[in-house]
């Protein structure tokens, strides 16, 4: 079995797997040679385009595994909002803050999906069977953080004035839950090996706001999706709430760099795994400083047989390919025992 696969599963191995989110992206010139002809839509409509640069930093990198290109946003389209993208990323026209109403907003559509990423995952299949692939989607309070700001919400300030005080909030988030555990499903369906749920902006709320108002629904998420295939779940900023995540019960748990690997492990239950967890900023600096790192990181991560060998959070645009993989190559090297 791939060394991805086996560790998902918590199986014997010969080497830590390593993957990068963010991995297709940015910081290759094969991408930005892509990037020049054809904007993020035209990309991610187009399953040729897309299953290539997928595999993009599989042959570069030797990584363990691809991971979808796609864009978290992009299956709002299917609900009714409207977006547009700048250089400071998505912008929804009709997000909460210009619809309060919710005009025009409705449940996931599979069937409105313009974007061919099924069909992308089907040829990628065909043309790398021997290559793991990871399907995603946006978590449940990030994606919602984009449809009720309208935009990036930097420390969910607006967010949370909307969960705290307005009755739609729950109409929305059930919407966003139902369509991440559509769209995930359909992922699997088109073949992918697991997916991984990103939310990036967890960490801004408190515990104490994590368990009254996403607990219960994200533990709906992860179980629908859990019995069909393995569910990494990465969350920036989530130190303070390792212990909640043993109720939630994901295949792996991935941790940002802020958080010492070897206490998580003391803190979960050994059958939830790691990914995480190199400080990318440390990536983008120098190979030097990057490798040293890394192998701080394997050394914390000593004895457990369902970790992944990550960064803290995606490749940063200004990251040397030649870098990544050196700490590819570290990994690898490393003894597993």
């Amino acid at each position: 079995m791939n060394n991805f696969l086996a560790a998902l599963h918590g199986e014997t191995h010969d080497t830590i797997p390593v993957w990068f989110m963010r991995q297709a992206g940015r910081y290759l010139t094969e991408y930005q040679e892509i990037r020049k002809n054809y904007n993020i839509r035209e990309m991610c409509m187009d399953p040729e385009i897309t299953e290539k640069i997928t595999y993009l930093p599989v042959a570069r990198l030797n990584v363990d595994t691809a991971i979808i290109f796609a864009d978290i946003i992009l299956p709002l389209e299917a609900m009714g909002y409207s977006i547009d993208f700048n250089s400071n990323g998505p912008v929804i026209q009709n997000g909460y803050r210009n619809n309060r109403e919710l005009h025009g907003i409705h449940e996931f559509d599979e069937n409105a999906l313009k974007y061919r990423t099924m069909d992308a995952i089907r040829l990628f299949r065909e043309k790398h069977p021997e290559t793991p692939l990871i399907g995603f989607s946006g978590g449940l309070i990030t994606v919602l953080s984009y449809l009720i700001s309208g935009t990036s919400d930097n420390n969910l300030v607006y967010t949370k004035n909307i969960m705290l005080g307005n009755n739609n909030f729950t109409e929305m988030k059930n919407m966003i839950k139902n369509m991440i555990i559509k769209y995930l499903k359909m992922q699997i369906s088109a073949g992918v090996d697991a997916v991984q749920i990103f939310d990036s902006w967890l960490g801004s709320l408190s515990p104490y706001m994590f368990e009254k108002y996403l607990k219960k629904d994200i533990i709906e998420i992860v179980n629908e999706i859990k019995g069909k295939t393995p569910l990494i779940y990465f969350a920036t900023g989530n130190s303070g709430m390792i212990e909640q995540f043993n109720g939630i019960n994901p295949n792996i748990l991935s941790l940002d760099w802020r958080v010492d690997i070897k206490q998580a492990g003391k803190i979960l239950k050994p059958e939830i795994g790691i990914q995480g967890n190199l400080d990318p900023y440390v990536a983008s600096y120098s190979t030097g400083a990057a490798v040293q790192e890394t192998k701080f990181i394997l050394h914390q991560a000593a004895g457990m047989n369902n970790y992944i060998f990550n960064l803290g959070h995606g490749v940063l645009p200004e990251t040397s390919p030649d870098t990544l993989k050196e700490i590819v190559e570290t990994v690898h090297k490393h003894s597993i025992f």
